[in-house]
């Protein structure tokens, strides 16, 4: 007996470690995409489900969304993770489905994934400072 059956459609509750999703759909893709150069802008809005006028709110309000963009049902919103020199390097991302996310899911999110994404970009920066410090020496005024 299984204590967990898959859904019949819908979202899937976890992707795999290594999976590779499209680039074309979705929040985080729309986060990935925002801050390239133009080329790689012009490249990948090619079949792309969002425009470039979409990128450019992205990159003005900070944070991406999406309902039914990558898969039919399910809603998301991204925020981007720079590296200390200021690339973005990763997405933050919550989704789930339009029934518990709502079909605008900028009224409850865009701050919480905005913070966790801050939070892991300060670390990083943390991270950079504190392997750049010579041995013994704090980076964090005391």
């Amino acid at each position: 007996m299984r204590s967990h059956l898959p859904r019949p459609s819908g979202m899937h509750e976890s992707i795999p470690v290594g999976t590779q999703l499209s680039m074309q759909a979705g929040s985080a893709a729309q986060v990935l995409l925002a801050w390239e150069d133009q080329n790689r802008i012009v490249e990948g809005l090619r079949d792309a489900h969002f425009s470039a006028a979409m990128l450019a709110a992205v990159r003005r309000i900070g944070w991406a969304q999406s309902v039914g963009e990558r898969e039919r049902g399910t809603a998301s919103v991204s925020a981007p993770v720079r590296a200390p020199g200021g690339k973005v390097i990763a997405a933050v991302s919550i989704s789930g489905p339009i029934d518990r996310m709502t079909r605008q899911p900028n009224r409850n999110y865009p701050e919480l994934v905005v913070m966790a994404a801050q939070a892991i970009t300060d670390g990083l920066r943390e991270l950079a400072a504190s392997q750049q410090a010579p041995c013994g020496e704090s980076t964090e005024e005391d």
